[in-house]
């Protein structure tokens, strides 16, 4: 089967030109300067609709622009639950990875 990867609706790119602000909030879904870049955990869907293979409501999901391959994410941005709800395996962490949390 094949599923959407979605990425939580969470993060601020790591490049601003303008400063976090204590009352600022996040209301974008997705960095308006990388917007294929995931911004946090990221999850397996059947469809844009549905909630993920873990559980996670699909309200707090968008999905990634590029629709990048389950194992092309740093095994640390991959949702376990979903990993295995859908029967992937984790591979050893040989890398590197297209995306990750330091790049």
């Amino acid at each position: 089967m094949s599923w959407l990867v979605a990425t939580e609706r969470l993060g601020w790119p790591r490049h601003r030109w303008w400063q976090v602000w204590p009352w600022e909030v996040q209301h974008r879904q997705q960095y308006d300067i990388e917007p294929e870049r995931p911004t946090a955990t990221c999850h397996l869907q059947p469809s844009h609709r549905e909630q993920a293979l873990c559980g996670y409501e699909s309200e707090g999901l968008i999905a990634i622009p590029a629709q990048p391959d389950w194992y092309d994410l740093h095994p640390d941005m991959r949702c376990d639950e979903c990993s295995a709800a859908a029967g992937l395996i984790s591979e050893a962490d040989a890398g590197p990875y297209r995306f990750d949390y330091e790049r």
